[in-house]
């Protein structure tokens, strides 16, 4: 394409998002990606010096200015700057940072039989979804019953209930499918509030299987099964980070970028595209036919499952901080845009408030807390928004607070998901020598959230920093250093990275994680003062999340992260909120347990808490500002 004054104008495709761009000949990439409305970390300000905005060329001519951030074996792979790469040519990009990925403890189909003793008693095979299949009567003179009669019939012989409703596109087609096939068809139906309706009518010999989706909608990822719904088998399990990330990285930002002209709609897009993407993945996997799929089980949190429905998210965070909805109703595939059939039904796990959605309540599924009357347990769900519940089958408290993507991979010089290439443990010796673990044993990348956990607590415990998280320089370390960025801990030297670039832990990361855990901490702490108990009160510490799955527990209570409590008492649960959406997906009963549940929780708001800031700025010292709360950190620090 060319201007009128012969400028050359070329296309810019970025993935994993597959956003074009049209950009004059001779801009930069860096600016290619701004006007695509991505976000690219450029810490030197796009001087060529941090090396944060490395791209990937995956087609095209380009100009790139060398580098030393750069190094050379990854500039001869196509790996450039894009803050000094001009296009010459319709290019596709791909960003690094945003690679699609199988990002460890998101999606594993593992954690079915990791849980199986948590939810004994509640799977059983009984989804809201059937096909049955049926021979229809031929009608005659005295049994001139309408086709759609004469169906519904069958059907209520067939199931022993008193009648089934039948949907439009399904009475449009019924007059060729009943009198087909000598009558032999086979129908699929769905139960909403305890009622049948036919969503389809198809020849009895069409694919006899019937499949779902159960979907977990995170705020950085989006996980999601395949299953058969005949015996509940979980054929395949993918995920990737959620699109919208492009327009914020918390929810607080995605709802202000919402508040633009146009911009609900892109969210809305953007999360129907990701999951879109997601279910072709599948479907190619089994493989199946999308029209196969005819039930999906949804789980979120409250702005998540907003901007999935395209409903208006900022009441939200407005007092008195009342969303749309809570408790959704089933909605038809089609009204959505999901690539299933497009008769397929959608529900969703109930939301209590603003801020503890479905993924909290999909998640307590997945735990004991629900079956028994005597004993209390706490429920922590770490990510980008963490979540709290307290109490037991008789009562549920709960709260929220935002912790930040921090321990998710982002917000940090060199975070990163727990995927390939990201640390994962760190150990100190006495003598300062340190030893880590890659995931995959590959060269390292950068750290993921256990990672950033271990190497806090080392440092601290060994005193190269202190409470407040600064470095402590008196001690001589090497791997202490300083530049334009101020001080930093050298995790790794780029002669021995993936990227050939140092892996630096700088203060303002330490900053970052203190205040996450402080978030989390402090929430916990004030549930539990509104109950009038403490931690030792509590029988179990359930942990959900991906990043909480591989946590260390020793490390995480070093940095004021969990509790000081017995160790027996934590108890991992992975990607509860997945686990959760796959049993309301399977059976109506959990359905019905996860509502009334919902029902009965009281919902805190921590915004309205006077006492929660002082709970907050107590928890912003490694562990605590208050010690008596961490005894056996005291007799590690003493030694």
């Amino acid at each position: 394409m060319e201007k009128d004054n012969k400028i050359s104008i070329y296309t810019v495709r970025f993935l994993p998002f597959e956003i074009d761009v049209d950009i004059e000949s001779g801009t930069s990439i860096l600016d290619a990606i701004s006007k695509a409305e991505l976000s690219l970390s450029t810490t030197c300000g796009g001087e060529g010096t941090c090396g944060d905005c490395m791209v990937e060329i995956i087609t095209g001519n380009y100009q790139s200015k060398t580098s030393a951030a750069l190094p050379q074996k990854l500039h001869d792979e196509r790996y450039v700057l894009a803050c000094l790469t001009d296009v010459q040519d319709n290019l596709v990009v791909k960003l690094p940072q945003y690679q699609q990925l199988s990002i460890r403890g998101i999606a594993d189909s593992s954690f079915f039989d990791e849980n199986r003793d948590n939810i004994s008693g509640i799977y059983e095979i009984n989804p809201l979804v059937k096909r049955i299949e049926l021979k229809i009567p031929d009608p005659t003179i005295d049994n001139n019953y309408s086709d759609l009669k004469r169906l519904q019939l069958e059907i209520r012989t067939a199931l022993k209930i008193e009648n089934a409703d039948c949907d439009y596109s399904v009475i449009k087609k019924l007059a060729s499918a009943v009198r087909g096939n000598h009558g032999k068809i086979a129908a699929v139906l769905f139960k909403t509030d305890k009622h049948w309706t036919i969503i389809n009518v198809e020849p009895d010999t069409a694919a006899k299987n019937i499949y779902g989706i159960s979907c977990d909608i995170g705020t950085t990822t989006v996980a999601l099964n395949l299953v058969d719904l005949a015996n509940g088998e979980i054929i395949c399990t993918v995920s990737d980070y959620n699109q919208q990330l492009k327009c914020g990285e918390d929810i607080i930002s995605r709802i202000n970028y919402a508040q633009k002209p146009g911009r609900l709609r892109e969210l809305h897009e953007l999360i129907i595209r990701t999951i879109n993407n997601l279910i072709e993945k599948v479907t190619e996997t089994a493989p199946i036919s999308s029209s196969e799929i005819y039930s999906v089980s949804v789980s979120g949190n409250t702005t998540m499952m907003h901007l999935f429905l395209n409903l208006e998210p900022r009441y939200i965070r407005e007092a008195p901080y009342v969303p749309t909805v809570n408790q959704v109703p089933i909605i038809l595939a089609r009204e959505l845009g999901l690539k299933v059939n497009p008769e397929g039904r959608v529900q969703f796990a109930p939301a209590v408030g603003s801020y503890v959605g479905g993924d909290i309540t999909a998640g307590l599924l997945c735990t004991p807390l629900l079956r028994s009357s005597e004993k209390i347990s706490l429920f922590c769900d770490v990510g980008t928004n963490g979540e709290i519940v307290i109490g037991n089958k008789d009562w549920l408290m709960t709260c929220a607070c935002s912790a930040g993507p921090a321990f998710e991979g982002s917000g940090t010089k060199c975070g990163m998901p727990a995927s390939e290439g990201a640390i994962e443990r760190f150990i100190m010796r006495d003598t300062g020598e340190m030893e880590y673990e890659v995931i995959n044993g590959s060269k390292p990348k950068g750290l993921c959230g256990s990672g950033l956990v271990d190497l806090l607590a080392e440092l601290y415990i060994n005193g190269y920093i202190d409470r407040n998280g600064k470095f402590n320089t008196d001690k001589g370390y090497s791997r202490i250093i300083e530049d334009e960025s101020g001080r930093g801990f050298l995790v790794e030297k780029g002669a021995n990275c993936y990227w050939g670039k140092d892996i630096i832990v700088t203060e303002n990361d330490i900053s970052t994680l203190i205040r996450t855990k402080g978030a989390m901490f402090s929430a916990c702490s004030l549930v539990l003062k509104n109950v009038g108990i403490t931690f030792d009160d509590l029988d179990a510490f359930y942990i959900a999340g991906g990043f909480g799955r591989y946590l260390t527990i020793e490390n995480a209570i070093r940095i004021g992260f969990l509790p000081d409590i017995e160790r027996t008492k934590f108890h991992y649960l992975g990607n509860s909120s997945l686990l959760g959406a796959y049993l309301i997906l399977i059976a109506e009963k959990n359905r019905e347990i996860v509502d009334e549940m919902a029902d009965k929780m009281t919902y805190i708001e921590l915004n309205t808490e006077p006492s929660y800031m002082n709970e907050y700025t107590g928890a912003l010292f490694l562990p605590h500002t208050d010690m008596v709360l961490f005894p056996s950190v005291k007799r590690a620090l003493s030694k």
